[in-house]
């Protein structure tokens, strides 16, 4: 339901601000940059280079049941007429069809496909998430592994923090299954996007080292 510059919904008593603006001339080609890591098609950045306006929506996250929430604010624009939906606060997009997929058969694990980047690597090659500040939960640096090692293990280790909610502590160890590698557990106090008011996480950042 639209009211004003608000997007509510009644039901689960959450608004939503929203801002439409008139056509952004890079938006295609941001789209295809942020959706290669989602699989973003052609005649979907086909459509969102002819659009007319962009619809900007603002609201709190910060847990599971907020994501889900903004992700569905986000799939009423889409079903009114959107053609992809990109996620500011992480640098991922999607089309249409792939957001509204998510939703129809929800499960929480979901969300960290929604709102996480997980394959970000710095100067010094460390591999990082960034968005897991969406869903409530600290970001992941995986230290000294090589790259695609390092983006599974960034998987394994979000997707256990979403199914399980584990309490976790600095100085455990982890280990994706028995036939890998100790991992230990340590806050990083340095996070790559600190100071940037979208990407950075003000729960923190777990830093995991080989043991």
């Amino acid at each position: 339901m639209v009211v004003g510059d608000l997007l509510i919904n009644p039901q689960a008593a959450q608004f939503y601000k929203f801002e439409i603006r008139e056509s952004n001339q890079n938006m295609a080609a941001s789209f295809a940059v942020l959706g290669k890591m989602t699989g973003i098609n052609e005649t979907a950045l086909t459509s969102i280079e002819k659009h007319n306006y962009v619809i900007y929506i603002t609201g709190k996250t910060g847990s599971l049941t907020e994501a889900h929430q903004i992700a569905l604010a986000g799939a009423a624009v889409l079903k009114a007429g959107g053609y992809g939906i990109r996620i500011d606060s992480t640098g991922k997009a999607f089309e249409k069809q792939k957001w509204l997929k998510y939703l129809t058969n929800f499960v929480e694990a979901d969300l960290f496909e929604m709102f996480v980047s997980s394959s970000i690597a710095d100067e010094r090659m460390n591999v990082f998430s960034c968005g897991m500040h969406n869903l409530g939960l600290k970001d992941i640096m995986i230290c000294g592994e090589e790259f695609q090692k390092a983006v599974d293990l960034i998987n394994v280790f979000g997707y256990y923090q979403v199914f399980d909610k584990p309490i976790i502590h600095s100085n455990e160890t982890f280990q994706p299954d028995l036939q890998s590698a100790q991992y230990l557990i340590a806050e990083e106090p340095d996070q790559p996007y600190s100071g940037y008011n979208l990407f950075e996480n003000p729960f923190g950042m777990w830093r995991l080292t080989r043991v």
